[in-house]
């Protein structure tokens, strides 16, 4: 991306910590800029539609709403954002889930340091060259 304005992300995390690691995860990159934090699904889907982001990375099992849930709301009226479903488990049954929910990638919790910025560039560039 170079000197292209950061994408825009919506994280949505119901743990207030792991918000803290994620935000700080994207933002070392310097590819990205968290411009809305989510505390569960219900909060995701209203801010995904306020600050129409270039992203989303979404934790399956929040409050209120589930990942699966919230995901699949801002799929049907946004078509065409990423959204990176995380979870601290590797619950094959849940990431099927989400990705029919409609989810492009997904990545575990212990990884996202490794997996997460090449994630969301890789996802944030196919949709840029769409």
């Amino acid at each position: 991306m170079g000197s292209e304005a950061p994408s825009r992300v919506l994280v949505a995390e119901d743990d207030e910590a792991f918000l803290r690691v994620l935000e700080a995860v994207l933002e070392a990159h310097g590819d990205f800029a968290v411009v809305g934090r989510a505390r569960n699904g219900k909060e995701a889907i209203e801010l995904a539609a306020r600050l129409e982001p270039d992203l989303v990375v979404m934790d399956i099992e929040m409050p209120v709403v589930d990942g699966v849930e919230a995901t699949r709301v801002i799929c049907e009226r946004a078509p065409g954002l990423p959204v990176i479903a995380i979870s601290g488990h590797d619950y094959e049954e849940r990431v099927l889930e989400m990705r029919h929910a409609g989810a492009s990638d997904y990545v575990r919790k212990a990884r996202l340091e490794d997996e997460l910025p090449a994630a969301a560039a890789a996802l944030v560039g196919q949709r840029q060259s769409a």
